[in-house]
């Protein structure tokens, strides 16, 4: 980054790193949703889910991110 001055390369590290994290994330929910949906629609015949596909979906991703921020808490508290 030679040719910005030292608080517009702060700036603009912080920008990727914010970005990097905003696709991890998207990455991570498009990988649990796909999980989530091999575990609970087991016949998608029609285009809507019924009450326990629904439920089953929220409980899996919902599972997922509460493993998830567990254990980022827990290696933030490592460091």
């Amino acid at each position: 980054m030679a040719g910005f001055d030292e608080n517009t390369q702060k700036e603009l590290q912080e920008f990727i790193q914010r970005e990097t994290t905003k696709a991890e994330l998207q990455n991570t929910v498009h990988e649990f949703t796909g999980r989530c949906w091999e575990l609970c629609i087991k016949d998608a015949k029609t285009n809507q889910l019924n009450n326990k596909e629904s439920a089953c979906l929220q409980n899996c991703v919902n599972r997922f991110i509460d493993s998830s921020v567990h254990v980022v808490k827990r290696l933030q508290s490592l460091q």
